[in-house]
């Protein structure tokens, strides 16, 4: 049975997101906003106004939790900016959307692409040279590297089968 396709009578804004260690941006594209309703939960983000006597709404599930309390907006009069709290510092999120469908309307900034702040840190960074081998590394951590063995090879750990049985 065919069904009939389901139209929206509201228009969708045009997104731009992007994300820091702790905040999460949203730009609403939308030009010459007098007024609208923005309500934000842990979870899940709504938008509403009227714009030329177009109808735009926005509900968006968002991949991560964020702290309804701290979040700020303020309007542009060229776009609505819309500033999240991260309620998991420093975790990335993979998409703006709790679902992993792509939508048209939602776009990553590109001139501000994520690079967690840890990972500039230059002072954390593990080499590995001709000098540091990983083996030597592995000494030195302390770290034992588990060779995949097969049934007819003996085991490290049956000599203790011996010892204690």
């Amino acid at each position: 049975m065919d069904y009939p396709k389901l139209i929206s009578i509201f228009n969708t804004p045009k997104i731009i997101w992007h994300q820091t260690d702790n905040t999460i941006g949203i730009r609403v594209m939308l030009q010459d906003v007098k007024d609208y309703f923005l309500r934000v939960e842990a979870d899940h983000l709504r938008f509403s106004t009227v714009l030329n006597d177009k109808e735009y709404y926005l509900s968006l599930y968002l991949f991560g939790s964020v702290i309804p309390e701290e979040t700020t907006h303020v309007n542009l009069e060229r776009e609505i900016k819309i500033n999240l709290i991260k309620a998991f510092k420093w975790l990335p999120w993979l998409r703006l959307q709790d679902n992993k469908e792509k939508c048209p309307y939602i776009i990553l900034d590109l001139e501000r692409l994520y690079e967690p702040s840890w990972s500039k840190d230059k002072r954390i960074r593990i080499v590995v040279d001709e000098e540091h081998t990983i083996a030597k590394y592995a000494r030195q951590k302390n770290i034992m590297i588990d060779d995949l063995s097969t049934d007819d090879e003996e085991s490290n750990d049956e000599w203790l089968d011996g010892e204690f049985f």
